[in-house]
């Protein structure tokens, strides 16, 4: 979550830390990235990776590729990389935005972004962003929690509920957009399947 300027996160080291204690290792993780089809060769950037829970359970699978975890809250960061085991040799993790992501053009097979799109300051641009570090036919995978009235929780704005995450996927130029929800023990998501052309 950032502020308007990008200038500092919203988030500060309290906050950050209660995030973490309270949804750190939230199921929606390990869901997201047990149907987001990983291969073992992947290269994935995940924005918003909070902890770090979803790129080590991506760890599980990508053992030829590379997993890098991107988060603007620096707090967030260090706890990502204070949780992850030093034997994980293929996971990264580092501050950044999604309207500028730190990746070279065309170099991520996967992005990820669980329970972060609405935390976007600019959710055009960072789309734009993603069609850039995606390599061709390279796939986005969007999961937000589900919450009462089949809505994504945030607000009546353009993200605020599946049809239009769909809309704004289609609008960003965006391949085969395609929606499915998971539930598990209570708790579900809605996963989001978009291809770059």
């Amino acid at each position: 979550m950032t502020n308007e300027n990008h200038s500092e996160p919203i988030w500060n080291e309290k906050n950050a830390k209660w995030y973490a204690e309270k949804y750190g290792e939230h199921i929606s993780n390990a869901m997201t990235i047990r149907n987001a089809d990983l291969k073992k060769d992947d290269h994935l950037l995940d924005i918003g990776c909070g902890t770090g829970t979803a790129c080590r359970e991506a760890a599980k699978i990508i053992s030829h590729g590379s997993i890098l975890g991107m988060d603007p809250t620096p707090t967030m960061i260090r706890i990502a990389k204070e949780q992850t085991s030093h034997s994980i040799q293929n996971i990264e993790f580092i501050t950044g935005y999604a309207e500028n992501l730190p990746s070279e053009n065309e170099s991520k097979t996967i992005c990820t972004a669980i329970n972060s799109l609405h935390h976007w300051a600019d959710y055009k641009k960072g789309l734009a962003e993603i069609i850039r570090v995606l390599e061709p036919h390279g796939r986005l995978i969007i999961s937000d929690e589900i919450v009462s009235g089949n809505s994504c929780g945030h607000g009546d704005g353009p993200l605020s509920n599946p049809k239009k995450v769909i809309e704004v996927l289609n609008n960003a130029g965006f391949a085969n957009v395609a929606m499915e929800t998971y539930e598990e023990g209570g708790d579900g998501i809605y996963l989001f399947r978009a291809v770059k052309c």
